[in-house]
């Protein structure tokens, strides 16, 4: 392994720990959840038993060292409310939302490079101009009022598809399509910026003048060449995925992790929200890693050790 891989991945475990450790301090000083659990009138015996029970007795930093040194045994924590182990709760749900999120990547991709792709090709044009205004529209646009707009079209007046739950595969159309026109907005406008970037460069004069098919120019040439900034955009719409579908499986009552953690927050229970922020961290930092390696094979004009070729 290169020493350039070696200090990303020192960065990146470096990264991870500065979320956990913000998360876990800025948890605690929001009170204590011994609250959120009892009534104001349960006794305090009662309160202190429970405290012990779940370690918030201890000061923060006993909390903070005890609960590192658990993370490396493979204990995320206890809930307050269900009894279980975070991991076991967190678990149960991620299914649904890799689901999701795996439907989404895909929709985003496809209508987001193609699009931008074609916007590029006609430049200038109506159907740059009307694709570039969607995609503005599409990436600006809060995430939950295009998923209401749609609710309204294609449920309440169309009566299409369902509005909530994940029982059949049409459930699972609205909040992908909600999700997937979002980031496909934003790979579009990167990728007609490449495109355009691309078009200009000598090597495609070149193979115009070689009489090279239209197809073998945009696939051959211009595609892999436009390739590093839409594959940087789609690194980092990857990682966000997790993150960004806490709105929408809230929104569409969808069963995935994203919206136990809108629940774990109201309840401030401290081990499932920590353990979900510490996944969408891991997440999104090994997206971008693995974005940077991935360079080195797209671009033969740099190197994974980080020198020029």
């Amino acid at each position: 392994m290169t020493r350039y891989i070696l200090i990303k991945i020192l960065r990146s475990f470096l990264t991870l720990w500065i979320v956990v450790t913000a998360v876990f301090f800025v948890l605690r000083a929001s009170g204590d959840p011994i609250y959120s659990v009892f009534s104001l009138g349960t006794p305090e015996a009662t309160l202190d038993v429970f405290r012990v029970k779940w370690g918030i007795d201890k000061s923060m930093i006993e909390q903070y060292f005890i609960y590192v040194s658990d993370i490396f045994k493979g204990d995320f924590g206890t809930s307050f409310f269900d009894g279980r182990q975070a991991w076991d709760i967190v678990m149960e749900r991620v299914p649904k939302t890799l689901l999701l999120g795996g439907v989404t990547f895909s929709i985003s991709v496809v209508i987001g490079v193609v699009l931008g792709a074609i916007a590029a090709l006609k430049h200038g044009t109506f159907w740059d101009r009307g694709i570039m205004t969607a995609a503005v529209a599409a990436f600006s646009m809060p995430s939950y009022f295009l998923a209401l707009l749609l609710i309204l079209l294609f449920s309440l007046q169309l009566r299409w598809l369902p509005t909530a739950g994940a029982s059949t595969w049409q459930h699972i159309i609205l909040p992908a399509t909600t999700l997937g026109l979002t980031l496909a907005g934003s790979i579009a406008r990167f990728t007609r910026s490449a495109m355009l970037e691309v078009l200009r460069q000598s090597y495609m004069r070149t193979a115009r003048a070689k009489g090279a098919s239209r197809f073998r120019q945009i696939a051959w040439h211009a595609l892999p060449n436009a390739a590093i900034p839409t594959v940087t955009v789609i690194g980092f719409q990857l990682g966000w995925l997790i993150g960004g579908s806490v709105v929408i499986e809230t929104v569409f009552s969808w069963p995935g992790a994203g919206r136990l953690f809108i629940t774990a927050v109201g309840v401030r229970d401290f081990a499932v929200v920590q353990l979900f922020i510490l996944m969408v961290a891991s997440t999104v930092i090994t997206a971008n890693l693995l974005v940077d390696i991935l360079y080195g094979y797209l671009d033969p004009r740099i190197s994974v050790t980080g020198d020029s070729k």
